[in-house]
């Protein structure tokens, strides 16, 4: 992944002091449902949005900061109110060693003409968001994890190419349900998200809609009829079914 294409924030920050839980039983229960050691996480936010740009992010979480997360509310994100993703990752950039990388749709088209897929592209993000972070916690961590989208064998035959590699990345299926490392990184990435996409809504002056509903199609329409047609390729996602149908559309059009 060409490093030029890709707007790269790291955050390092100095772990707190263990923190002690409360005897609460429903959280006690709640917290056994994750893994508790160290470990990097890894996930992304934009790929199923037909506006907006895809951002991934790696976190480290340390065990001593198992506790802490519970206590400010961490869960999945799809549970969460953007509202609530807001306030969440805002403490959590301040605490824990994170890498984000927001590859915006221009780069992301070119990408996809060159032959890349959304796996590919994904591939090659991850492996350069833990990479990152591994960089920066200068210490060995066992454990790297990420959500499954792929098989093992497709993921590291999609980094064939690349100088460095993460071969001990580990794929779980449900992964967020189960590494708070993923969970923060699905929070980050979602916050990251939705700055950039509130951001390119007021540079156009429209409100833009989220995932790939017909919806999504009428508003780019009317993108290109105010900006012109090669707008899409800087706010748009061009290797997905709907920019076909608008294309069509447009030709229709014509």
């Amino acid at each position: 992944m060409n490093n030029s294409i890709v707007r790269s924030d790291i955050s390092h920050v100095r772990l707190a002091p263990i923190t002690e839980s409360g005897n609460d039983i429903s959280n006690f229960d709640y917290a056994k449902n994750f893994f508790d050691g160290s470990h990097i996480g890894v996930d992304e936010t934009g790929s199923q949005d037909f506006f907006g740009p895809l951002c991934v992010v790696s976190c480290f979480v340390d065990e001593r900061d198992f506790d802490w997360l519970l206590s400010i509310g961490v869960k999945d994100p799809k549970e969460l109110t953007n509202k609530e993703v807001v306030a969440i990752a805002k403490e959590i950039k301040d605490r824990l060693i994170y890498s984000l990388l927001i590859l915006d749709n221009s780069h992301y088209n070119q990408l996809a003409q060159e032959g890349n897929n959304l796996a590919n592209i994904k591939a090659k993000l991850y492996n350069q968001a833990v990479t990152n972070v591994m960089q920066k916690v200068q210490l060995a961590v066992d454990y790297k994890c990420a959500t499954q989208f792929v098989s093992p064998k497709t993921y590291f035959n999609y980094l064939k190419t690349e100088v460095i590699v993460v071969k001990d990345l580990e794929f779980v299926p449900k992964g967020e349900e189960k590494y708070l490392g993923i969970m923060c990184s699905a929070i980050l990435s979602r916050y990251a998200y939705l700055q950039y996409f509130q951001n390119m809504s007021k540079t156009l002056k429209m409100k833009l809609p989220r995932g790939t509903s017909p919806s999504v199609e009428t508003v780019a329409l009317e993108v290109a009829n105010k900006y012109g047609k090669k707008m899409l390729f800087k706010v748009t996602k061009t290797n997905m079914t709907n920019y076909k149908r608008l294309k069509n559309t447009m030709e229709k059009a014509v």
